[in-house]
């Protein structure tokens, strides 16, 4: 499946193309078949799109037959009405993505969907273009905000009426980040507030480099199987999250929502948060930093270094790395040498810094 991106305004189009697989025997009357399957979230509980996928066992496992459209052929000189006859079939479904700022917190700390009217009239005339659907970003910041366990879908609730009210379908997007560092103006959704009252006490649950400044987009990955937040691990905060989720928009999956994806990082991505553009630290083009010397992460490599036996590996990440606006060439470690990537020391950091853990 191959996706394509076009940005566009305060949207986003995002075009799915689903693969087809075709078979023609020449010089037969013989009929040839071939099919033409639509991707989806619920095709398959093992979809790797979503890491959880224990949360949906036995429930969106099954092949529905309106998932396939069948054709036959008995003679060659029909492939051409065919071809014609299965055009709408095939035709790529178009999701658009909601604009960044459709929902936003009040002063009272509850959240709300901006220009309410405004937006039905948007879904209206997508609609009437074409659009299959919208992309909606579930924010865990806005539903899980106050306190554990406390989730309020009530904003989501009233935006998904909204859009399958438009005769719009959904692409809901999990997402477990911040966007207040990429948000233009003043505002954006941060991570829950009792997460952040835990990260004023302990920077070390964010992203963290050498110099030691941290970012709090995002939860470090040193941190998924520390019960540092009461009580539970940050991925069983996730694993939390996506279940309420399913209890509370059950009666959606399949019909209205018809694709689910897991944020996994920055900006919903699974890396680091190596280019910080909002504090002068980094410009484009520059290569980034390795942003794993927080408390959790560092203790993890002194861990599998002294298990390497080789426990001086641990100390620190590689010190021949550049900084955040060094460009590859003349970085040794980004280059052939003893002491690049390539070297058994490189091997061992990048497997257990980046491989061990986006595994």
């Amino acid at each position: 499946m191959a996706v394509k991106r076009i940005g566009g305004g305060g949207f986003t189009t995002t075009c799915c193309k689903c693969s087809v697989e075709r078979r023609r025997k020449r010089r037969t009357t013989t009929t040839t078949a071939g099919f033409f399957h639509r991707h989806s979230f619920f095709k398959n509980r093992n979809d790797s799109m979503l890491s959880h996928s224990l949360l949906f066992t036995n429930q969106w496992g099954k092949f529905s037959p309106r998932n396939f459209c069948i054709f036959s052929m008995n003679h060659e000189e029909k492939s051409g009405s065919m071809i014609l006859e299965t055009f709408k079939q095939r035709r790529v479904p178009i999701f658009v993505m909601m604009p960044i700022d459709a929902l936003g917190i009040d002063t009272s700390g509850v959240p709300k969907i901006r220009k309410v009217k405004a937006l039905t009239m948007s879904l209206k005339a997508l609609k009437l273009a074409g659009v299959h659907g919208i992309t909606v970003e579930v924010w865990w910041g806005i539903v899980e905000r106050s306190s554990p366990f406390d989730y309020n879908w009530s904003v989501y609730e009233q935006l998904f009426t909204l859009i399958s009210g438009s005769g719009l379908k959904l692409h809901v997007a999990l997402s477990f980040h911040s966007n207040v560092e990429s948000f233009k103006e003043k505002g954006g959704v941060s991570l829950p507030l009792w997460i952040l009252e835990i990260g004023r006490l302990n920077r070390n649950i964010y992203y963290k480099d050498q110099n030691g400044f941290s970012s709090s987009d995002y939860l470090t990955l040193g941190v998924d199987q520390i019960p540092l937040f009461h009580g539970r691990t940050a991925l069983q905060c996730y694993e939390d999250f996506m279940y309420s989720f399913i209890q509370k928009f059950e009666t959606l999956m399949g019909s209205v929502i018809e694709e689910v994806s897991i944020g996994l990082g920055p900006s919903g991505e699974l890396r680091y948060p190596a280019h910080p553009s909002k504090d002068g630290r980094w410009e484009f083009p520059g290569i980034g930093e390795f942003q794993c010397y927080d408390k959790y992460m560092m203790e993890d490599l002194q861990k599998a270094a002294c298990q390497e036996g080789q426990p001086k590996w641990g100390n620190k990440g590689p010190q021949n790395a550049g900084c955040y606006n060094s460009l590859p060439s003349g970085v040794p470690f980004f280059e052939n040498g003893g002491e690049s990537f390539l070297s058994d020391y490189g091997q061992f950091f990048l497997v257990c810094i980046v491989v061990d853990y986006s595994d």
